[in-house]
């Protein structure tokens, strides 16, 4: 009888420990700008590998230790780092940054011109012509929209690899 006690103890007192050193928990939250919540964003744990995107609706969830720093980021808006605490639920509210990308012309080996400068034809393609497109891969929402450029995917499914040729080989 004694046996089986001190048995029972030895198994209450590992499992009160195990409990007392597992930190580690779930956090969720929304995250949303000042038109509403933000789909696509990163949320990465610093110093790992360890990360989610938010949701259509914003929301994310994450496993995290307490002491934890998660680190927000979308293209186009300031980068924002929380520390994970005795909280469970951490919303975030992301800015617009400042220098935000208004054209880019690339030329060949690098070389940096004004668009008024160059002395060759260019071609420009805007945002919403790309995003009237049903098509998930930015390399294949560009197929068509500029001469000289071909576009082929390696097969017609998506996520797979896409080949893209300006003015021949």
């Amino acid at each position: 009888m004694k046996t089986k006690l001190s048995g029972i103890l030895t198994l209450f007192l590992a499992l009160f420990v195990q409990l007392s050193f597992a930190q580690e928990r779930t956090i969720t939250g929304t995250v949303s700008d000042e038109s509403g919540p933000l789909p696509g964003v990163s949320v990465l744990i610093e110093g790992t590998t360890t990360g989610t995107e938010t949701d259509f609706d914003g929301n994310y969830s994450i496993s995290a230790n307490s002491g934890d720093v998660l680190r927000f980021s979308f293209v186009g808006m300031t980068t924002v780092t929380r520390t994970v605490g005795a909280e469970s639920t951490i919303n975030v509210t992301m800015v617009s940054e400042t220098n935000t990308l208004d054209e880019v012309v690339v030329t060949a080996l690098g070389i940096k011109k004004e668009k008024k400068a160059l002395g060759y034809a260019t071609t420009q393609v805007d945002g919403e012509k790309l995003e009237d497109k049903a098509e998930s891969d930015v390399a294949r929402a560009l197929q068509g929209q500029s001469s000289g450029v071909n576009i082929t995917s390696q097969n017609g499914m998506s996520g797979s690899g896409t080949n893209i040729v300006i003015r021949g080989m």
